[in-house]
């Protein structure tokens, strides 16, 4: 039986690294949605589930950080990934708090070490919240126990 491939949504605005950045994932099996901005995510989100978002923090319509804190907190999204330029040291520190950041000029190829390595394990192996979600909460004062809904493996 084979899985589906993990569904990552893309946002950033620029379209020449949305494209390079989505190429790179697609080409080792993830299932790529592009959003270009704040609003085109949670459309995006609010249609599918996705494992994992790449996220650029400054979009036309809002900031990454913001749209993070939606998706984590509608378990929309159980991971992210903060892929930026931002020069607002106060904004990529409050990234780093929901997820880890890469800044674009380190190129693409971080991303896709960030999403296979341990701490984003595929989300159907988990059993507890996400690390991302685990952030959420400890940084939002939420309290609640329950574990992120995580799919089983799908067949196709």
């Amino acid at each position: 039986m084979q899985t589906s491939p993990q569904r990552l949504l893309v946002v950033e605005d620029d379209v020449t690294i949305a494209r390079a950045v989505s190429r790179m994932l697609a080409r080792q099996g993830f299932a790529v949605a592009i959003g270009r901005s704040c609003a085109a995510a949670r459309a995006l989100a609010l249609a599918q589930h996705f494992d994992y978002a790449v996220l650029d923090l400054d979009l036309p319509d809002g900031n990454g950080v913001d749209l993070a804190r939606d998706l984590l907190a509608a378990d929309r999204v159980p991971n992210v990934v903060f892929f930026t330029g931002s020069s607002d040291p106060s904004l990529v520190a409050r990234a780093r708090r929901l997820g880890n950041v890469v800044m674009k000029s380190s190129g693409t190829s971080e991303i896709l070490a960030l999403l296979t390595q341990e701490n984003l394990d595929a989300p159907e192996s988990r059993t507890a919240p996400s690390h991302s979600m685990q952030r959420i909460r400890a940084h939002s004062g939420v309290t609640t126990t329950s574990s992120v809904a995580t799919p089983k493996s799908r067949a196709r």
